[in-house]
């Protein structure tokens, strides 16, 4: 497990375990329905979370249902930023993550992250209308900074990073 949201590996394996033990089996109700970044209504999903600081929050906006390609994205997203707003762009035009093993939707997905990486404005023919009632991950930023840095938590607080002890931004959503 990597730093994320300025939290350690620890502290996000803390939770995790927590997770385990309070639903175990995957019986966490984000093991169900639709993903919360794409909303393809079929995927197998799966918890991510965005926030581990204590006491754990288990539901939006600490925590989100999303698939397997979206969680993959929006990990990678700061060592690819192009892609991820070109994987982003897929998205607002109805496009499920699952798409992305067809070749047809990879390449479109990835032409458009190389126009974007000209400063150009790629269209991208809409597939369906979307779905999403709320976009949480649009604005998500990919400054690698914010993997470590304890300004990047949702929450405010004390928080121990790298031993001192700091005062942490409060996000709007809280």
């Amino acid at each position: 497990m990597n730093f994320y949201n300025g939290y350690t590996p620890g502290e996000r394996q803390k939770k995790l375990r927590a997770s385990y033990k309070l639903f175990p089996n995957h019986s966490h109700p984000y093991y169900q329905g639709s993903c919360h970044i794409c909303s393809d209504p079929v995927g197998p999903v799966e918890p991510h979370s965005e926030d581990y600081s204590e006491p754990y929050l288990w539901e939006k906006p600490a925590e989100y249902a999303v698939c397997k390609t979206c969680h993959s994205r929006l990990h990678k997203r700061f060592k690819n930023p192009m892609g991820w707003q070109a994987y982003k762009l897929h998205l607002k035009r109805g496009g499920y993550g699952a798409e992305l093993k067809i070749p047809k939707f990879a390449q479109e997905i990835k032409s458009a992250a190389m126009a974007l990486e000209r400063g150009e404005s790629p269209k991208m023919v809409p597939i369906r209308p979307f779905a999403g009632d709320h976009l949480w991950w649009d604005s998500l930023t990919t400054d690698p900074a914010s993997l470590t840095e304890a300004w990047a938590r949702p929450r405010w607080g004390s928080c121990k990073h790298e031993g001192n002890e700091k005062k942490v931004k409060k996000n709007a959503w809280n």
